[in-house]
């Protein structure tokens, strides 16, 4: 079985591939609005898994999940999280988001599939790292940070 952990770490490389590949799109802009929408990724979930309290299905129903899985509160899902953030960062670089965007899907699927945790969990990730990646997107920035960060490069990005 292909677990959330082992798909995390292919998307994980696909997307410094995705870095290395692109790094002439890089800007101070692009590294801040990564950065950015990480930490208000971190702060959302941890604000709203205090507020939200959904025990994981197995625990819940009691009974044994399919593989190895955590006793903590279920929301939100941190596997389905971070694969929606890079789907999200993977955008801002390439057009090789929808292979992420599939990466994530099955990697939601997988974590429902095997009783780590219920629909809110998952969808409540999404919603986080959508709201995330539109704040960090959305912060007004000076012009100059959009310029290349490696010399000799011209720019092709707008963020």
């Amino acid at each position: 079985m292909f677990l959330a952990a082992d798909l995390i770490a292919v998307l994980a490389a696909g997307f410094l591939a995705v870095l290395a590949l692109r790094r002439h799109r890089l800007t101070r802009a692009l590294l801040l609005r990564t950065a950015l929408s990480g930490v208000i990724a971190i702060l959302l979930t941890l604000l709203l898994g205090h507020a939200v309290h959904d025990p994981r299905p197995f625990i819940a129903e009691h009974y044994a999940p399919l593989t190895h899985a955590s006793t903590d509160n279920g929301f939100p899902s941190d596997h389905v999280l971070m694969a929606a953030l890079m789907t999200g960062w993977v955008a801002w670089l390439s057009r090789a988001w929808p292979a992420f965007a599939v990466g994530t899907l099955a990697i939601a699927a997988g974590r429902l599939g095997i009783g780590a945790h219920h629909t809110l969990d998952v969808l409540g990730s999404l919603v986080i790292a959508a709201l995330s990646l539109t704040a960090a997107r959305l912060m007004p920035l000076p012009d100059q940070w959009r310029s290349p960060l490696l010399s000799g490069t011209s720019p092709r990005t707008s963020l």
